[in-house]
């Protein structure tokens, strides 16, 4: 904690006009200041060696009709603390202007276009004021998560063109990819820029899938929203409900059941393993490694049934509730998910032993794709890909939340950051995964499953909430409004931070690498549109 103390002292003491808030939930510093005073203070907490923080999320909030305002928050996780520092300040009025840190904080690029979309609010010295979320064909002059906004209104289209960036010389030509792909693969436009083989650049133009997801958080109750927050990315469920019930229980003063904190546990790691185990075998298939893929596939399936007879649900739907879970699980369903475990983990391991003994596969992995450890810095890349990639961060273990405060969690970090070492992550955190849940299975402890809220929070209200998904960090602001609503819901999915990575990690390799790579980060669409 020594950290947090010299944190706040250096902000109270350089920056006088800052006013220190009510902290949010966990181990946190809130503190409300001046517009002009932001880049100055956010690049100290970010720079300053004994700080080193992360921007971590970065929203806006339209707080009219109790008052006209709009304000915008900036949480900082520090490096070794792992403290939350949350900087907030406010636009009066018609005023719509506020700094950008995208000059001397790289990750705070698309959070910032995103703000300009969805508001209105423009972020002053920010090299690429480019819509982000709507599309030129989208009318100017409309920004949905204002107020004024209504969720069910139709718009028109307009003419409208993106600029993409050129790269121009003797023999550079582009290569455009999407957003329409074959097979089931989500939307996204990926356009290289090559001379000869090697790719030049890499650059993205997501977000065809955008769905309004903020803006239907905000017509629903606190309790009533939990199966859209299922839904954000489909193969995420527990990851995002969780994220989601914790904060509205932070909200409603709730104490959530251990036995229940221990499930929640329980149905991650499942989560985090089924996927683990396809994305090992989608990236053994992606170099044509067809006996790997088959096998993961063959574990991967037997790790859905398995969800399905516990929920119900072979994605693991409808088992978080605010509160708890809704579903309990017998010691002979437990000692049956341990029993299918047993049978699991010495067939992964044979997998395992064989693609690492493969040596024009691994040729195919090492040296492809690397994201070195400074751009995962000042990306603030997360999850699987910031592991791989020396980025030494875990919630289970930085910040415990459901079980994992009575669980040892044992992190993977691997520091080359190319295709071997996001698979080699996976592959350790899939055995890490199976003795959690074994922990689990023999020391789960009795009693209820949930408990029902008695409080009701004020409007304006609000609380961050952050779960350790299998991607990475899933993060979610609520603020309450008027009878037990939702005013604005902030939902920020990892891939939202580690798409633009991927943009670094593919010049200087050859297009027919990129579905490898693509596939190593493995990063949710739908979750990065919203």
């Amino acid at each position: 904690m020594a950290e947090v103390r010299h944190c706040d002292g250096v902000l109270k003491a350089a920056f006088p006009a800052i006013r220190q808030n009510d902290p949010v939930c966990g181990k946190s510093s809130h503190f409300l200041i001046p517009k002009d005073l932001l880049p100055a203070i956010t690049y100290y907490i970010h720079t300053q060696p004994s700080l080193r923080g992360r921007l971590t999320l970065l929203w806006a909030c339209d707080h009219r009709p109790a008052r006209d305002t709009y304000g915008l928050y900036y949480l900082f996780t520090l490096e070794t603390s792992h403290h939350w520092v949350v900087l907030s300040t406010e636009l009066a009025g018609t005023d719509r202007l506020f700094p950008s840190l995208t000059p001397h904080i790289h990750a705070a690029q698309w959070y910032e276009r995103e703000i300009r979309d969805m508001f209105g609010l423009i972020p002053q010295g920010h090299p690429d004021l480019r819509r982000l979320v709507r599309h030129e064909h989208w009318p100017k002059g409309i920004h949905p998560l204002r107020k004024d906004f209504s969720w069910d209104c139709v718009l028109g289209r307009q003419q409208g063109e993106h600029r993409f960036r050129h790269i121009e010389g003797e023999g550079v030509f582009e290569v455009p990819v999407g957003p329409i792909h074959a097979g089931i693969i989500e939307s996204g436009h990926f356009r290289f820029s090559v001379a000869g083989e090697p790719i030049m650049q890499l650059e993205l133009r997501h977000f065809w899938k955008h769905r309004g997801v903020e803006k239907l958080f905000e017509q629903r109750t606190l309790i009533e929203a939990v199966p859209l927050a299922e839904r954000v990315s489909g193969d995420t469920t527990v990851g995002h409900s969780l994220a989601y019930c914790q904060a509205v229980e932070a909200l409603l003063h709730l104490e959530v059941p251990r036995r229940a904190k221990y499930l929640r546990t329980l149905f991650l790691e499942l989560e985090r393993l089924s996927n683990h185990l396809g994305d090992i075998g989608a990236m053994c298939n992606d170099t044509a490694y067809a006996l790997a893929h088959a096998h993961c596939g063959r574990m991967k399936e037997r790790i859905m049934q398995l969800n399905d007879r516990l929920t119900g649900s072979r994605f693991l739907r409808g088992a978080i509730r605010v509160g708890g879970v809704t579903r309990d699980i017998d010691n002979g369903r437990l000692a049956e998910i341990v029993e299918e475990l047993n049978r699991i983990q010495p067939d992964f391991s044979e997998v395992g032993a064989i693609i690492f003994a493969n040596a024009s596969l691994t040729d195919r992995l090492e040296t492809t794709g690397i994201l070195h450890e400074r751009a995962a810095w000042d990306h603030a890349v997360m999850g699987v890909v910031g592991r791989a990639s020396g980025m030494d961060c875990d919630l289970r273990r930085d910040r415990p939340f459901a079980a994992y405060d009575e669980l040892r969690v044992n992190v993977a970090l691997y520091r080359y950051g190319d295709v071997r070492a996001r698979l080699r992550v996976r592959g350790d955190e899939i055995h890490e995964s199976i003795r959690l849940i074994r922990e689990m299975c023999g020391k789960i402890p009795a009693g209820p499953i949930a408990n029902q809220p008695s409080y009701s929070p004020n409007h304006g209200d609000w609380t961050l909430s952050a779960v350790e998904g299998w991607r990475g960090e899933i993060l979610y602001m609520v603020m309450a409004g008027e009878g037990s609503r939702i005013h604005r819901c902030k939902v920020r999915d990892p891939s939202f931070v580690n798409w633009p990575a991927i943009q670094w990690a593919v010049p200087g390799n050859i297009i027919p690498d990129f579905p490898l790579i693509n596939k190593s980060f493995n990063l949710s669409y739908a979750g990065n549109d919203l």
